[in-house]
């Protein structure tokens, strides 16, 4: 027993170590792209760029991101894809003003899913670029102001822009609850950041996102759902460049999953759809899945032994990784302008840990009687990869 609680220890020293240095790599990402000059310019000029949203049963959440898409300093052309709602999203939006007043266009999707509404108001767009949004985000008076001095002067090198996205509605004061999330997403943001500025297959939210229109792939056989990381990386594997947005005033913010249930759904889904990814893009995923593995490992050995150094160990290490991944995520956080407290961080540190686990029980269909789906159903759909 002595000896296999010595190598556990030895491994789990040697896996500390890669961690700190996987973090330091994804940090001088992180401010690498940060420091990249954002073009400076009062010009207007003629708008080069559309906005284009794809809506599935948003009623309740689309008229506020339309409120603040008429609230711009920049006034900008919508066009909006019903994505075959049950409620009465349609309804709202051609009753909107901006309907009204001629600056948005309504149509359903030709097919079913985010993919199939994306590429039918693809077909009503004139400019060269389209910003994608979602339907349940929330905009700063100076986001298409950010975009447009962004996309004005843009290379043409460049076939996609990631913007920046913030998971809570009420960045200034989260709930505990929020925190956690929009941390958790803040940290895959500095990951998917990093692999931008390093040309690397990267990620990024279609939530806000800029294309040019004459380059946007079809992955819709890849799956019905909206995954904008596949969006990305096939227009890498064409060769296209992706750079990203570094400017918080054009950050969006969204809501995080409103409860367990549907935090395990949306997890479940995110990993569902990771059988598409690059490799180097998997590596990443088995390796943070490594991370957790080897947590339990720790704790269930710590059980197994009744050891106290074996005990001590494991929180030991749990408390280490934790500050390291802190130490990486909060300077992200701060650039978001999210305002977290040590207890949102020692949350964190703990459920971590636990999504490895509880996606994998999801997928073997052991929390149906939890009322968790073994398959993630998103906007009333299955999904399938």
């Amino acid at each position: 027993m002595g000896v296999l609680i010595e190598w556990v220890i030895s491994v789990g020293v040697v896996w500390g170590i890669i961690h700190a240095w996987i973090l330091r790599r994804w940090s001088h990402g992180w401010h690498l792209a940060l420091s990249e000059k954002m073009p400076v310019s009062d010009e207007i000029g003629p708008l080069n760029w559309t906005v284009l949203i794809p809506a599935r049963n948003e009623a309740h959440n689309l008229p506020q991101v339309l409120d603040d898409l008429q609230k711009q300093h920049i006034q900008v052309d919508v066009v909006l894809v019903d994505d075959h709602s049950t409620d009465c999203t349609l309804d709202v939006a051609r009753d909107h003003n901006l309907t009204r007043k001629g600056q948005m266009k309504v149509l359903t999707a030709n097919g079913e899913g985010k993919k199939s509404a994306i590429l039918t108001g693809l077909q009503s767009i004139n400019t060269p670029w389209l910003v994608t949004l979602d339907a349940d985000v929330r905009l700063g008076p100076k986001w298409a102001q950010m975009w447009h001095t962004h996309l004005l002067d843009i290379s043409d090198e460049f076939a996609c822009v990631a913007g920046p996205v913030v998971l809570t509605t009420n960045p200034d004061k989260p709930s505990l609850w929020q925190a956690v999330q929009a941390l958790d997403y803040a940290a895959q943001t500095g990951w998917s950041v990093h692999c931008i500025a390093k040309g690397l297959p990267a990620s990024a939210s279609g939530a806000n996102m800029a294309v040019r229109c004459d380059t946007y792939p079809d992955t819709r056989g890849m799956g019905p759902s909206g995954d904008d990381t596949l969006v990305i990386q096939q227009l890498q594997r064409d060769g296209h460049l992706v750079t990203w947005l570094s400017d918080s005033r054009a950050t969006v913010r969204t809501a995080g999953a409103s409860s367990l249930r549907s935090w395990m759904q949306q997890r479940t889904r995110w990993a569902g759809k990771a059988v598409h990814y690059h490799t180097r893009t998997k590596r990443t995923a088995w390796w943070m899945a490594s991370m957790a593995f080897l947590q339990w490992s720790l704790w269930l050995g710590a059980c197994v032994s009744a050891k106290i150094e074996m005990w001590a160990f494991a929180w030991g290490w749990w408390v280490a990784i934790t500050f390291m991944n802190l130490a990486y995520v909060r300077p992200i956080a701060k650039w978001f302008g999210l305002r977290t407290t040590w207890m949102h961080g020692f949350a964190l540190g703990l459920t971590q840990p636990a999504h490895v686990p509880l996606v994998l029980l999801t997928q073997a269909g052991l929390l149906r009687p939890f009322g968790i789906a073994s398959k993630p159903i998103w906007k009333g759909r299955t999904c399938s990869t």
